[in-house]
């Protein structure tokens, strides 16, 4: 006889409650969609104690978190038993409660000990930019980055070694002393290879309606010499990641000035601006942190666990930033240039 549901539990109705909220099921599909049909595959709400195994040094504390807390999703490889790269949405508690906040270094230090990768997600990974969202691009640009980037490094070590010293000489004395020739760095070419989508997007955009030309963006567009339009201006533009310290955050800037492209170089900009991005990181790990790369006072370890490098925030931040002054740079043009026929 079935019980009613009225008196499923003394003192009260039983109630289901949500298994995930808005944005967390916004992050499930766009890793569902992306890792569709690959050698990956998806798993939620996955304990830490089905990902880690307790060391001889962990404490009761590490040891009861690991069967308490778990990850939002997991990502899995098909042909081997272990997580290769962890996600957790961080909604706005996430850097306002103290718990909360001290919950998130401690699994930061249990993914650190372990070199699990873990991406925390906020929502502006979410929206869609031109089609794309900072976290379908992210998990597409790692896939690449992992099935292409072993390639790269050996074929540009090939070439290297292929280098004489009167080479290396003379490019020591042209260039810089510290720098590798563009060809031969493979970070360099993947990044053009694989940029931040609505880049070279918005770089056509602005040669072909002001006359405005950005140089190193317009050319990750493999089309841009057919857009046949003479550059009026050019943007100058530093772009990099900060190292000062913004605590939860990594800091990417891009600054940017307008010039006419036949005026000197020590000429006022018509139009300056920077741009940043701030990105969610998976560190301190440990409070009080100061930097990404300082030492655990307790393990002597660097406190940075981020995702894998094809994926990582912390590498593709100064494109987003890039983009964030160029789509500045084209709303004062809209208001202050005379668009081109």
């Amino acid at each position: 006889m079935d019980i009613p549901y009225a008196h499923a539990a003394a003192g009260g109705l039983v109630e289901l409650r949500p298994f995930e909220n808005q944005s967390e099921k916004r992050t499930r599909r766009i890793l569902e969609i992306e890792t569709e049909d690959t050698r990956y595959w998806l798993n939620g709400k996955t304990r830490l104690e089905e990902v880690f195994s307790p060391g001889a040094g962990d404490t009761t504390k590490e040891r009861r978190f690991l069967r308490d807390a778990h990850f939002d999703y997991t990502l899995h490889k098909q042909t081997s038993d272990k997580v290769v790269w962890a996600f957790e949405f961080d909604g706005p508690t996430h850097t306002s409660d103290p718990e909360t906040i001290r919950r998130d270094i401690l699994k930061n230090k249990v993914c650190a000990k372990a070199n699990l990768p873990l991406l925390r997600i906020e929502d502006d990974l979410l929206e869609a930019v031109d089609g794309i969202s900072l976290l379908g691009w992210l998990i597409r640009r790692w896939m690449a980055y992992e099935k292409i980037m072993p390639r790269m490094a050996s074929d540009c070590g090939r070439a290297a070694s292929a280098m004489s010293d009167q080479d290396w000489e003379e490019f020591r004395i042209s260039q810089n002393l510290f720098a590798a020739p563009p060809e031969l760095d493979a970070e360099l070419l993947f990044n053009l290879d694989k940029p931040y989508p609505p880049l070279p997007k918005i770089s056509a955009r602005l040669l072909k309606t002001y006359g405005i030309m950005d140089g190193l963006s317009l050319e990750l567009n493999p089309n841009w010499r057919e857009l046949d339009t003479e550059a009026e201006w050019e943007l100058w533009t530093e772009d990099g990641p900060d190292l000062a310290d913004h605590g939860l955050y990594s800091r990417s800037f891009c600054n940017v000035e307008l010039r006419h492209a036949r005026e000197k170089v020590f000429n006022k900009p018509i139009f300056s601006v920077t741009a940043e991005y701030m990105a969610r990181m998976a560190y301190p790990t440990f409070p009080n942190q100061c930097g990404i790369l300082d030492p655990d006072p307790e393990t002597g370890k660097l406190g940075f666990c981020g995702p894998p490098y094809g994926g990582s925030l912390w590498a593709v931040g100064p494109m987003i930033a890039r983009y964030r002054a160029l789509k500045e740079v084209e709303k004062w043009a809209s208001k202050n240039l005379r668009r081109k026929s």
